[in-house]
C-alpha cells in the first residue's frame, strides 16, 4: 500500500481536491498521479519536488509515493542545500524536512505505516470524516500540511487550499466551497475575524499548531465560529503528533499544551522533555529529545516552556527568550513577537522584535513589561517591524530576524 493507492480507493466522482488553479475529483487525481508515475525515471534514489504549485506538488508526492524513488517535497530554503542521500532507510516511503527556521533544515525519512498507521487516531481527535470540507492554506513543504492532506484523503474528504496569503480571498473560498473545517496556525486563524461581517456556523472544527493559543485566542475565534470545536496539537516532523488540548480546557497559561495523543508516551527529565512513539521517522532513537523544555503537571498536562537553547544568561541569571516573547503577545496589539539573544562583551543582550504594535513605544512596552516580568529578563533592545519573516510552515523565521542583528 503507499499514498495513491489508498486515495485510490475512494469514490472517484468525489471532489478531492480545490486549488488557486482547478479543481480535482478523486479520478482525476489518481489519474493524473498514475500517468506521472508512469513516465517517471526511477534511476534516481530521491526526487526533490520544486513545484510551486499546491496541487503538483501532491500530484508528484502520489506519483513517487511507494516506488523505488523516494519522493521530497522541497522548501524554498532547501533548495539551496545539498543533501546526503546515500543512506536512505529501507522502509522509507518519503521525505520530510525541518523547518529550518533557526538553522538548516534536516532530511528526515519516514515509513509509510509511521503516518498512515496513525490517520484514524488523528482523524478522529480532530474531527475529520468523509463529510469534511477542510480549508488549509500554504505549501505542502510544511510537513503540517502535508500530514493533514493524506490524512483528509484517507478519510475521503475534500480539500481547499490557496498559496496565496489573502485573509479576504480565504474566506471567499470558505464560503465558496462551503467549508466546515479549518487547518491555520493561530497567527493565521487570527487574521479571519478582523475580515469577518458575521459569524459563521458552519464551520465544526479547526485544527491548529506550531504556535501557542490561550483562552483570549480561543474565545476571538468562538466569536466568529460559535458551532467549532478547537483542538491544537503539540507536534514534530521527527515524531509526528505528540499532544493536544481542546479549547474547553484552554486557560490564561497559554503554556499547556494538553495531553498526550493515543499511544504517545511523555517523560520529562531536568525540565527536558522526552517523547517515545512509534509514530516518528527512521533512524531515531527512543525516547527522543527535540530539546524542548517544559513540565507534566497534576492532571497530566504538558507545559511548554521553549527550547532549551532559548535559555540565555542575563547578569548571572537564566532568561527564557520564549517566556519574554509570550509576555510580549500577551498585551494587548501585539500580534507577534520573538526574541533573541546577541552575545555582547561576555554577556547575553536580549532584542525583542514586535510585530504590528505601532501604537507602542519602547518605553511604554517596558513598563507594560514589568508588570510580568522580572528587570533582568527586559529585553534591552526593541525592534518594531510591521510583520515578521516565516517560513513556509509559519514559524517565525529566527535566522532573517538574527541576520538584522547582525
Amino acid at each position: 500500500m503507499d499514498y495513491l493507492e489508498l486515495t485510490a480507493g475512494q469514490p472517484a466522482e468525489k471532489l478531492a481536491l480545490a486549488d488557486d488553479e482547478r479543481e480535482y475529483t478523486y479520478g482525476q487525481l489518481v489519474e493524473e498521479a498514475r500517468r506521472l508515475r508512469e513516465a517517471a525515471d526511477f534511476s534516481q534514489p530521491v526526487f526533490f519536488i520544486h513545484e510551486d504549485s499546491i496541487a503538483r506538488q501532491l500530484l508528484y508526492f502520489l506519483a513517487y509515493s511507494g516506488t523505488p524513488t523516494v519522493p521530497v517535497i522541497a522548501t524554498q530554503a532547501s533548495r539551496r542545500q545539498q543533501f546526503d542521500v546515500t543512506n536512505i532507510p529501507k522502509a522509507a516511503c518519503m521525505g520530510v524536512m525541518t523547518s529550518g527556521s533557526t538553522g538548516k533544515s534536516k532530511l528526515l525519512w519516514r515509513s509509510y505505516k509511521s503516518w498512515a498507521d496513525f490517520f484514524p487516531e488523528q482523524n478522529r481527535i480532530f474531527g475529520v470524516d468523509k463529510d469534511t470540507v477542510i480549508f488549509c492554506q500554504g505549501s505542502l513543504a510544511f510537513t503540517g500540511n502535508l500530514n493533514i492532506y493524506m490524512g483528509v484523503l484517507a478519510a475521503g474528504g475534500t480539500l481547499v487550499a490557496t498559496e496565496r496569503f489573502r485573509p479576504r480571498h480565504w474566506l471567499q473560498c470558505m464560503e465558496a466551497y462551503r467549508v466546515n473545517a479549518l487547518y491555520l496556525i493561530p497567527s493565521k486563524l487570527l487574521l479571519l475575524p478582523k475580515f469577518m461581517t458575521q459569524p459563521n456556523a458552519r464551520v465544526r472544527s479547526i485544527i491548529s499548531g506550531s504556535q501557542s493559543m490561550g483562552r483570549q485566542e480561543a474565545d476571538r475565534l468562538l466569536a466568529v465560529f460559535p458551532k467549532t470545536e478547537i483542538t491544537l496539537y503539540y507536534g514534530a516532523s521527527e515524531l509526528n503528533y505528540i499532544t493536544y488540548i481542546k479549547d474547553k480546557d484552554m486557560t490564561d497559561d497559554r503554556t499547556v499544551i494538553g495531553r498526550p495523543f493515543a499511544g504517545v508516551r511523555i517523560s520529562v527529565r531536568q525540565e527536558e522533555i522526552f517523547i517515545d512513539t512509534p509514530y516518528h521517522v527512521e533512524g531515531i532513537a527512543l525516547p527522543f529529545s527535540l530539546k524542548d523544555r517544559g513540565y507534566v503537571d497534576a492532571e497530566g498536562r504538558l507545559h511548554f516552556l521553549g527550547r532549551t537553547d532559548d535559555i540565555c544568561s542575563v547578569n548571572g541569571r537564566k532568561v527564557s527568550a520564549a517566556k519574554v516573547a509570550a509576555a510580549l503577545t500577551e498585551l494587548a496589539q501585539v500580534e507577534e513577537a520573538a526574541v533573541l539573544s546577541l552575545h555582547v562583551d561576555d554577556a547575553d543582550v536580549l532584542t525583542a522584535f514586535v510585530g504590528a504594535a505601532r501604537d507602542y513605544s519602547k518605553q511604554q512596552l517596558v513598563k507594560l513589561l514589568r508588570e510580568r516580568l522580572e528587570d533582568y529578563e527586559l529585553p534591552k533592545q526593541f525592534v518594531f517591524l510591521p510583520r515578521l519573516p516565516r517560513n513556509e510552515s509559519g514559524k517565525i523565521d529566527k535566522l532573517v530576524l538574527r541576520r538584522l542583528l547582525e
